[in-house]
């Protein structure tokens, strides 16, 4: 037997093997099991060492050098809960015991760090783990020679709190630990990025990662990426996409196989510059490659989703249905699936269907934080509504709208009842100065929304103040989408919100009565004629037609350009009226509106806009004159929750044969509370 330990000390392993083999065969003892043992160790045959040293002890139950052997081969494979266990049979120094006991609680910290079939099983192992460390810190809190093995366990806990989704935990773990001094490994890093992430925390987290693309997969290099786009580092973004395109051919060479195979990270890579193409606006490109990959792959149920996604994105949530059903075929049960159908049923305001998803997902995965976005999505979708929109002006001398004009208009929604329907109310308020005096007019209204399937309907009553009195009015408003493409609405208005405010002044009111209809390619191409009718109450009949649309020009991951066409046509019976009123008038004037976003940052977003436009509008017996328009603007949105903005506006042009200005300031918000 000394002569085999030489052979295997002096790197004869295979000759030293033979004969240890030999010996066994001849005579199964303790002693030979334990040589052949050694000549495993030797060779670095781990497994094969614990296969032996297993059958030692089986041998000689009672054997204290076979039971250390074998729970020093259980150590060196990470088999760590049965050598604990054998641990209780042996008598092991404290600090040997110790260290088995941290090895076996960063076993379950491996087995929780595996996404298994069931989403529950993930976060119980967790918590067992977070359970195991909590009773080893309460035992070694008071041993000062156990300060070492404390330190190991708490960086080995920061898998188990990233696994349970306790990121901020994670985060308070790893700063203390960094207070202390404490070097925290690379594989332990990657959670506390992770959780930098998920917190929203990504300068931080870029801060932690030196190098963004390694060449290999990488999970914390697809969630920086997802950071990257969501805080509108987009630069970023795309050198990383163009660096692992350039790394992942779309096939690869496997050592010992001749022919090439599928190469995985190729798909990785087209799924994320979907994405991005996605998150910067490129959509004709996203839908292209989305369509290529979920044809290609009709069996790959993430690509068809991504597809879904996709049309959702470009404003057409009936194909995005239709291809998430196709989708539903492979896993009904999916958790991405039913998220993106949720998302999908919310803007087909398909509300209980959203509910029911919404509810099973919460009910699987509730601490995932595509389930905790969606959640967020409903909790928004179920709160009230605050809506005001209004325009002071600074300088003006039209007839429409007098001098130091000013409009207000505010609207609450109260939480959604019974799934379609809302109770409002609110109040509007105009005031100008004519040369007949000051013209002021107040409503008070309320009333009920209801949005079933692919419509809207509004029925309001009010009451309105004006030249000194008090009348009632109402209002329906409804409108029905029959496909992607095509919506058709109307109105009808007693006492009409639209009625001129010189009007007013002098007692006249008017009713309405409106018809339109749209047409909508995808975000960047739709179009709406619309026709209104008008009864004013001195008998003259006003009838207007207006076109107007938006062709997508250019655009930038972060500005966007648009033509907005728009062309208008009135007539009135009676062109002697107080207020403006020409017997016909038509205006054509193409704006075009540009979209700037300086700042993002996930749900935050600060953009600016500017608008110019050049046109020509003709009224009867004066003839033709221009219209110029310039505005700027800029927006915050937050949280999903505050969408606001102001936009200055100036514009010039005819009227009655005299170009005169107005310049006024337009503002509006939008608060869900």
């Amino acid at each position: 037997m000394g002569q085999i330990k030489t052979l295997a000390d002096g790197r004869k392993g295979w000759q030293a093997r033979d004969e240890a083999l030999r010996l066994v065969e001849e005579q199964p003892t303790l002693a030979h099991l334990q040589t052949l043992s050694y000549v495993y160790l030797r060779q670095g045959k781990t497994w094969d060492q614990l296969q032996i040293d297993t059958q030692a002890l089986a041998l000689a139950p009672g054997n204290k050098t076979a039971l250390q052997n074998l729970i020093s081969s259980l150590t060196v494979n990470r088999v760590n809960s049965p050598a604990l266990a054998l641990a209780n049979e042996a008598e092991l120094p404290p600090h040997e015991r110790r260290q088995l006991e941290v090895n076996a609680a960063a076993e379950m910290v491996r087995m929780a760090d595996i996404s298994p079939g069931e989403e529950k099983a993930r976060f119980t192992v967790a918590q067992r783990a977070l359970d195991r460390y909590d009773a080893l810190f309460a035992k070694w809190h008071s041993d000062p020679q156990a300060r070492q093995d404390v330190t190991r366990a708490r960086i080995d806990r920061l898998g188990a709190l990233y696994a349970h989704n306790y990121y901020r935990k994670v985060i308070q773990e790893y700063e203390s630990l960094t207070r202390e001094n404490v070097a925290v490994p690379p594989w332990a890093l990657r959670w506390v990025i992770a959780s930098y992430l998920a917190e929203k925390q990504v300068e931080t987290g870029q801060a932690l990662t030196p190098d963004l693309f390694s060449g290999v997969a990488n999970e914390n290099e697809q969630a920086m990426f997802y950071a990257l786009l969501d805080s509108g580092q987009y630069a970023a973004a795309e050198r990383y996409l163009q660096n692992l395109t350039q790394a992942t051919p779309y096939r690869r060479y496997v050592p010992g196989f001749p022919a090439p195979v599928p190469n995985d990270r190729w798909l990785e890579a087209k799924t994320l510059s979907l994405q991005y193409l996605l998150s910067t606006n490129a959509l004709p490109a996203a839908q292209s490659l989305s369509h290529r990959l979920a044809s290609t792959a009709p069996g790959n149920q993430g690509l068809r989703i991504d597809y879904a996604r996709v049309l959702q994105a470009r404003g057409l949530p009936q194909a995005a249905e239709l291809e998430l059903k196709k989708a539903e075929v492979l896993e009904p049960t999916n958790l991405e699936l039913e998220r993106q159908q949720a998302y999908v049923a919310q803007e087909l305001h398909e509300w209980r269907q959203m509910d029911l998803l919404t509810d099973d997902v919460m009910l699987r995965a509730p601490l995932d934080i595509g389930s905790q976005r969606l959640s967020r999505a409903r909790d928004v979708h179920r709160m009230s509504e605050l809506r005001i929109n209004g325009q002071q002006g600074i300088h003006s001398d039209t007839p429409v709208s007098g001098a130091h004009d000013f409009t207000w208009d505010m609207t609450v929604y109260g939480p959604p009842v019974a799934d379609s329907w809302r109770l409002f109310g609110g109040h509007r308020f105009n005031s100008g100065r004519f040369e007949e005096g000051k013209g002021f007019s107040r409503s008070v209204f309320g009333g009920i929304e209801w949005r079933p399937r692919n419509s809207w309907a509004e029925l309001e009553l009010a009451n309105n103040n004006f030249n000194g009195g008090n009348k009632p009015g109402g209002r329906v408003s409804a409108w029905h989408s029959f496909s992607d493409s095509w919506r058709v609405g109307g109105e009808l208005d007693r006492l009409a919100r639209e009625t001129p405010l010189r009007a007013l002044r002098n007692g006249i009111s008017a009713n309405q009565a409106s018809l339109w209809v749209r047409w909508h390619q995808n975000e960047r191409r739709e179009y709406q004629l619309a026709t209104t009718t008008s009864r004013f109450s001195d008998h003259n009949y006003r009838q207007e037609y207006t076109f107007q649309g938006k062709e997508r020009l250019w655009q930038t991951p972060r500005i966007t350009l648009d033509l907005q066409p728009g062309v208008a046509y009135s007539t009135n019976s009676k062109a002697d009226r107080v207020y403006y009123s020409p017997k016909w008038d038509l205006s054509v004037a193409p704006t075009f509106a540009v979209n700037h976003v300086m700042y993002q940052h996930y749900d935050t977003v600060w953009s600016q806009q500017i608008s110019a436009g050049a046109g020509v509008y003709r009224q009867k017996n004066y003839g033709a004159g221009a219209m110029t328009s310039l505005g700027y603007g800029q927006r915050i949105q937050w949280n999903n929750v505050l969408d606001t903005g102001a936009m200055l506006n100036w514009e010039k042009r005819p009227w009655d044969g005299k170009r005169e200005t107005h310049l006024a300031v337009a503002f509006d918000a939008n608060l869900r509370f």
